[in-house]
């Protein structure tokens, strides 16, 4: 059983009892490869451009991509008080704070790192459920995921604080408290009712890009940029493909196989992340990292319902 993707929100539990198709699966890990891809595009952005300017263009590339999609599809806007609200809050913590601080982080650490930094995210989501939701409390199962994951994540700031000196505690810091972002902003998105997948993507970009073009024009002075080649493919595929795309691709996985099917793409990030590093970044994996992937995975998997 699916639903089409203009069809409004479903509830929680019926999100949750899909059985996902070929098609699901193959969205999903291609929705694990735009996203894991990201972190290298991110990485060569930075090295012609600062986090601010690769968080607005960003957004704003996205933006303009999901509105248009949203008028020819004739898709409706969001209407009411409570929904903007929430799109508001949504744009806040899921795009223009993690947008910013993940940037900022892979100025100090490999983009790699920040793939796997990234894929903690549900042990969040297991910590919101329990304390915010009526209906979730911690399983003895679940206790056990989140201390063998945050294994992995002590591994990794472990490594780096002994070898190294310039900082990256405040980088691999800046993608967390950017996941921390991203698990809020999913539970907010869970509770949007009555709106279409492309027009919940759109209209988080279109508040994003009106929040962000002031900063943007006030502290950069987009005119005078002069941007390399590489810069423009980075930020052209962060806009348009691992960004527009793929949210929509997210509300879409969502919609057709549940919110659960779904959250398996954390499994992908990483792998696809560290794959892209190593191909386009030429940067190294060690022991360490390996063996936190496989502790934050891990991790995953056994907190699963």
């Amino acid at each position: 059983m699916t639903q089409s993707p203009d069809k409004p929100f479903a509830s929680d539990s019926a999100l949750m009892s899909r059985q996902p198709a070929r098609a699901d699966y193959i969205i999903l890990f291609s929705l694990g490869a735009l996203w894991g891809s990201s972190f290298s595009a991110i990485k060569i952005a930075l090295y012609g451009v600062t986090p601010l300017t690769v968080m607005s263009v960003r957004i704003m590339l996205a933006g303009a991509a999901l509105l248009i999609l949203t008028l020819i599809r004739r898709t409706p806007f969001p209407r009411g008080l409570q929904n903007w609200n929430k799109i508001l809050w949504m744009a806040l913590l899921g795009v223009l704070m993690p947008f910013f601080l993940v940037p900022w982080g892979q100025q100090k650490i490999d983009s790699s790192l920040a793939a796997i930094l990234l894929s903690i995210n549900p042990f969040f989501a297991l910590i919101l459920g329990h304390f915010f939701s009526e209906n979730e409390s911690f399983t003895k199962r679940q206790l056990l995921a989140m201390l063998v994951g945050f294994s992995g994540v002590f591994l990794v700031f472990s490594e780096n604080a002994a070898f190294s000196t310039n900082g990256n505690i405040w980088g691999q810091g800046a993608v967390i408290l950017a996941g921390i972002g991203y698990t809020i902003s999913g539970v907010i998105a869970a509770r949007v009712r009555g709106i279409s997948a492309d027009s919940v993507s759109a209209s988080v970009f279109i508040i994003s890009s009106m929040i962000a073009l002031p900063f943007w024009l006030l502290f950069e002075s987009p005119w005078n940029l002069q941007l390399e080649v590489n810069s423009i493919l980075a930020l052209t595929h962060l806009g348009l493909v691992s960004t527009g795309i793929a949210f929509l691709m997210r509300y879409y996985v969502i919609l057709r196989a549940g919110a659960v099917f779904f959250s398996y793409v954390a499994f992908l990030i990483p792998m696809f992340g560290i794959f892209f590093g190593v191909m386009f970044l030429d940067e190294s994996v060690s022991l360490n990292t390996i063996g936190a992937v496989v502790l934050i995975l891990s991790g995953v998997y056994l907190g699963k319902k």
